[in-house]
């Protein structure tokens, strides 16, 4: 007899984490047919996590449509079975279960299926900032990433990730925490990358792939950026202005900006770190880092933004030097 979830959009504020994780079981069980997608833009953990929750599914016989709005950055590409991911804005079949992942509203992943084509939703994220949209909404923002609530799924399915989806899980994880140096980065990061590695995870290939492998258009937007570096308030606001130009003069992509903003906060008196990327004459895209105990919540919040704490991101409609200005201004008294 299937096993049926009594109770609609379960989450940790009306059940345990046990039971989450085992109404999940039950769906994985049940269903046959799955949807995958993580946010726009995706990054390690996006990807990392819905390649090694994709593998698992089709190890235990499921059809599996894991899709991107968005293109999967070149730096990516390396991860196993990135390739199969799909990419598209429109996705027209129906679903027994939608997994979502690291989105704060079912939208952010891009509207590539729509609520109603999926008998079960699954929301999986960290946002200390989100919205209980799934059926079933294992959130937990104490966790530095999606990667690590997946890998409890294959704990409470008492099934091993095998290499590839342990070397998956591990990107996800190593670039959340910023190679274990950011401030999410908690004890059972470190265990998880431990039982990762009991898997056969390679953690010297992974990061030389994603740390010590650059493409020469990226290195020349490094340097464009990194020669702009400006700062306000006695260097406690640090910042780096990203204009179209030089991403046509360093023949980089929107996804080459990935650790630049990490030298913002590497500055000794800066507090918040922020790249400021021109996407036209009348938007400016922003994201954030801050250090210890200072959160990025509020200001962003004063744009429509979100994120973590210490990692958010908002978007200003006005040109870069006007945006610039403007986020200045709203730090002003908080550092």
């Amino acid at each position: 007899m299937k096993m049926i979830i009594q109770k609609n959009n379960l989450s940790l504020e009306n059940s345990s984490k046990q039971e989450i994780l085992d109404a999940i079981s039950a769906v994985i069980k049940e269903s046959n047919t799955f949807f995958i997608a993580g946010h726009t833009q995706p990054d390690g953990d996006a990807l990392g996590s819905g390649l090694a929750l994709a593998s698992l599914l089709r190890r235990l016989g499921k059809q599996v449509t894991h899709c991107s709005v968005d293109a999967i950055p070149k730096d990516m590409m390396f991860i196993q079975g990135a390739e199969t991911i799909i990419h598209t804005n429109k996705i027209s079949e129906n679903f027994d279960c939608a997994i979502i992942l690291e989105c704060i509203d079912f939208k952010r992943m891009g509207d590539i299926i729509l609520p109603a084509q999926a008998k079960k939703i699954i929301n999986i994220d960290h946002h200390l900032a989100h919205t209980n949209f799934g059926d079933i909404n294992y959130i937990v923002p104490s966790s530095s990433s999606v990667s690590e609530l997946v890998y409890d799924i294959f704990v409470n399915l008492k099934i091993a990730p095998n290499i590839e989806e342990a070397e998956s899980l591990y990107v996800g994880l190593v670039t959340d925490t910023g190679r274990f140096q950011q401030l999410n980065t908690n004890s059972n990061s470190h265990l998880v990358a431990a039982g990762l590695l009991r898997c056969g995870a390679n953690s010297s290939k992974l990061c030389k792939k994603l740390f010590s492998t650059m493409e020469i258009s990226k290195i020349r937007l490094y340097g464009l950026a990194l020669s702009n570096i400006e700062t306000a308030y006695d260097e406690k606001f640090v910042y780096i202005k990203l204009t179209k130009d030089m991403f046509n003069k360093s023949k980089a992509s929107d996804t080459d900006t990935d650790g630049i903003i990490n030298y913002c906060i590497s500055v000794p008196k800066a507090v918040v770190g922020c790249l400021l990327k021109e996407v036209d004459k009348n938007t400016t895209k922003l994201s954030f880092r801050s250090i210890e105990q200072f959160s990025l919540l509020d200001t962003v919040k004063l744009f429509s933004g979100g994120g973590h704490k210490n990692a958010a991101g908002c978007t200003i409609n006005a040109d870069i030097d006007t945006a610039t200005e403007k986020i200045i201004q709203a730090f002003k008294g908080k550092l």
